[in-house]
């Protein structure tokens, strides 16, 4: 039972992480995932290497939901990439962001607390 929601878990928050990856290959993606228009080069760069970065956590939960060998790192990457993302939304303040990056926030939150659950569960059967 535990190892089936575990996988379940990493499935579920690798594939919100591998979905903003489509602004890597499409800028003006952006916009519609987060309200945020891309002003200028800079800003496509700095949000289509954020988009892979996401991708590539995503991807390595996956990875970790198959290989039970890979789960201890890839339960930790996504933890260090969803917290971080929270930390710094708690940093800047939740009312200086726009409804769509508070509703990215609330997601996060989420997942944070179903990678948490996934951790216990590894934590617990090992």
């Amino acid at each position: 039972m535990g190892s089936g929601m575990v996988v379940t878990l990493l499935v579920g928050v690798g594939i919100l992480h591998i979905v903003p990856g489509v602004v890597a290959f499409s800028p003006r993606r952006a916009r519609t995932a987060y309200g945020t228009a891309v002003t200028g080069r800079d800003l496509e760069l700095l949000l289509r290497h954020r988009a892979v970065l996401l991708a590539m956590v995503g991807i390595g939960l996956l990875v970790g939901a198959a290989v039970p060998a890979a789960r201890g790192g890839t339960i930790v990457a996504g933890i260090v990439s969803t917290a971080s993302f929270l930390v710094l939304t708690a940093v800047i303040g939740p009312r200086q962001l726009d409804a769509r990056t508070r509703r990215v926030a609330r997601v996060d939150v989420v997942a944070l607390a179903a990678l948490i659950g996934a951790a216990g569960l590894v934590w617990a059967t090992s």
